[in-house]
């Protein structure tokens, strides 16, 4: 599924092509959706962000477009006159400026008034965005020590989306790795240092990834472990999908377990169990 920093650059790649210019055509073939295609045809697309892992196109006509792309949707922008050969369902298509902007296979698709996000079943159960500039290292640190949070396993806590939204299985890995927590952690056994650590290191990975397209390592490692002949789904990481290879840190062997029937990958060596 895709995560917090995919869905911003999917919203940000549509943006380009919808904010600010006519839309030429409008197509909603899926049921949900289908009988806004006049009203929505007739305006114009105001701003495209994200909230979490749903992205939100809205519009001068006070509508919103919101999606979730779950495991299998995908947005897609191409030149108008490129021709897309696969057998994803089309569920919405804009063209502007060109190019034509898709959305495919995604089941989660809704047309509400923009002044009603916020009471979205999914947007009024998230916390604060980890790519949202007023969602600093402090607020997730301060998240963390809370009552209502402090209890909970490391590997519980990082995919709970009224925590902190955005995050999903790869920063998971990634932030624990980088962190040196362990995934049975729980905040309230953790001291200051380690919190602050964990707090800092959620915001800066998050942001690494999307401004990188993917990347949780600095540039040069990554480059480094690509002329060793490493895959990017390897190179890209620290930890996550890196089995069996070895860890950036200390060079122990990176290791998966199961948690609660998903993936993570981590460090045996660096995230000891306390």
């Amino acid at each position: 599924m895709p995560e917090g920093p995919e869905i911003r650059r999917a919203a940000d790649k549509v943006a380009r092509r919808l904010v600010g210019g006519a839309l030429t055509s409008i197509k909603l073939p899926y049921p949900p959706i289908s009988e806004f295609d006049g009203v929505l045809g007739e305006a114009s697309v105001e701003s495209v962000t994200s909230r979490g892992k749903a992205l939100l196109m809205r519009f001068d006509n006070g509508l919103t477009l919101y999606s979730h792309s779950q495991l299998y949707g995908r947005w897609t922008v191409n030149r108008i006159s490129t021709k897309v050969r696969w057998n994803r369902s089309l569920r919405a298509e804009f063209v502007s400026k060109g190019h034509a902007v898709r959305l495919w296979s995604a089941t989660d698709v809704e047309v509400i008034p923009t002044k009603d996000e916020e009471a979205h079943p999914y947007i009024a159960k998230l916390g604060p965005d980890v790519l949202d500039e007023t969602t600093s290292p402090d607020v997730i640190k301060s998240r963390l020590e809370s009552p209502r949070f402090n209890g909970r396993s490391a590997a519980s806590l990082m995919l709970d989306q009224s925590f902190v939204a955005g995050l999903g299985n790869y920063l998971r890995s990634e932030i624990l790795h980088q962190a040196g927590v362990h995934p049975k952690a729980r905040p309230k056994d953790l001291d200051v240092e380690s919190t602050t650590n964990w707090g800092s290191l959620t915001k800066a990975i998050s942001i690494r990834s999307y401004e990188s397209n993917g990347l949780t390592v600095s540039d040069e490692l990554a480059g480094r472990r690509k002329d060793m002949g490493e895959r990017r789904r390897s190179y890209r990481h620290s930890a996550f999908c890196r089995v069996g290879r070895d860890c950036h840190i200390c060079g122990a062997t990176i290791i998966r377990i199961r948690v609660s029937g998903r993936r993570l990958d981590m460090c045996p060596e660096c995230q000891v169990e306390s």
